[in-house]
């Protein structure tokens, strides 16, 4: 095994391990998907984001 970060992916009916530099190549091939992934990115990071904001607002009302 390589020392490089791994990513692990369960599918439907198997587990696939790949590399960074594996999951990278495979968008490069397919701009469509890595622009969709991406926007599924930004999507939950500021989802996240928008959640913190929401429940420090809370804990600031309940003081």
């Amino acid at each position: 095994m390589t020392n490089e970060r791994q990513y692990r992916i369960q599918m439907e009916r198997c587990l696939v391990i790949l590399t960074a530099k594996e999951i990278n190549t495979l968008l490069q091939k397919d701009t469509e998907i890595f622009a969709t992934a991406l926007k599924r990115g930004k999507y939950l990071l500021r989802g996240q984001k928008q959640m913190e904001r929401e429940q420090t607002k809370f804990q600031k009302e309940q003081e």
